[in-house]
């Protein structure tokens, strides 16, 4: 994906996204910067489906679209926005699930280790949610992923 095919044919999408997000707003958003990664990783995710016709098959993919569109002062650092601020860990992003297909509460991306006995995760219907550790040891992942004993 080259920065004219988001500037010309995702733009759309990405405006329409700053404009929900309130970027135009001139206000910080009251969004946790987690809760705000997860709006960006989504968003990259959804952008390698539109281009692609099919889910990321590995976290460079998202890495390079959040390049990308940091390039356009679309958001932070890839880097920056794969790390959570919470347990400076990277998310742990599932990778072949086919977002948009079905509005689930699987989870697709969760901070790895979170804080305070709880962690941010990404549904596949797009909400972000916190679970307690018990209601993640719970919880059903896309595409049968079983998260690895920290």
């Amino acid at each position: 994906m080259d920065l004219r095919h988001i500037r010309f044919g995702i733009a759309p999408t990405c405006l329409g996204f700053l404009l929900v997000a309130g970027c135009f707003s001139g206000s910080k958003s009251s969004e946790d910067e987690t809760t705000t990664d997860f709006r960006h990783i989504v968003r990259a995710y959804d952008l390698v489906l539109a281009e692609k016709r099919r889910p990321p098959r590995d976290l460079a993919e998202i890495e390079k679209v959040l390049t990308e569109l940091h390039a356009a002062n679309l958001n932070p650092p890839a880097k920056d926005v794969l790390t959570s601020s919470r347990d400076n860990e990277p998310y742990v992003v599932i990778m072949g699930a086919n977002l948009g297909a079905t509005k689930s509460s699987e989870i697709l991306a969760y901070e790895k280790r979170g804080a305070e006995g709880k962690r941010y995760v990404l549904m596949m219907s797009y909400d972000v949610e916190q679970l307690s550790d018990k209601e993640f040891a719970q919880a059903t992942f896309a595409m049968g992923h079983k998260p690895s004993a920290n």
